[in-house]
């Protein structure tokens, strides 16, 4: 993998974490294999990270409540409560695994191409609510 673009998540003027896209062939396509990496600055629950993460991914109107708890399923075995200094990683592959790494567990692995899509696209999507912090993990 090779680093795309990386950006800072800010929410009410507190820098949440340092985000970095990594991708195969060093750009993002969306249609090949990469990763998003998340090195926290300050203390987040795993509550307050499923929470926004939810909120995001039911912006868009064709999801339904099934997914939804699908979703809530998945997140909940990926996600731990993350310290400031703690990096986690998300890979996803082009045939809609996802898989969760932090440096001290196993990693958690889902086949959700819907999932994956949808969550990836929170940072990456053209909607996303944060197009700044997009462009500069594509690197523009």
């Amino acid at each position: 993998m090779k680093f795309v673009g990386g950006g800072i998540l800010t929410m009410l003027f507190m820098d949440i974490y340092k985000l970095n896209l990594y991708a195969n062939e060093g750009y993002y396509s969306g249609r090949n294999d990469f990763v998003l990496e998340f090195e926290y600055l300050k203390p987040v629950s795993k509550s307050t990270i499923i929470d926004a993460s939810i909120n995001e991914l039911t912006k868009p109107d064709d999801v339904t409540s099934t997914e939804i708890k699908f979703w809530k399923r998945i997140l909940n075995k990926g996600i731990v409560d993350m310290n400031a200094g703690e990096v986690a990683s998300v890979s996803f592959t082009n045939e809609g695994m996802v898989t969760f790494y932090l440096d001290d567990r196993p990693p958690v692995s889902f086949k959700a191409p819907k999932f994956a899509k949808s969550f990836s696209s929170i940072w990456l999507g053209k909607n996303t609510s944060r197009p700044g912090l997009r462009q500069k993990l594509l690197g523009k």
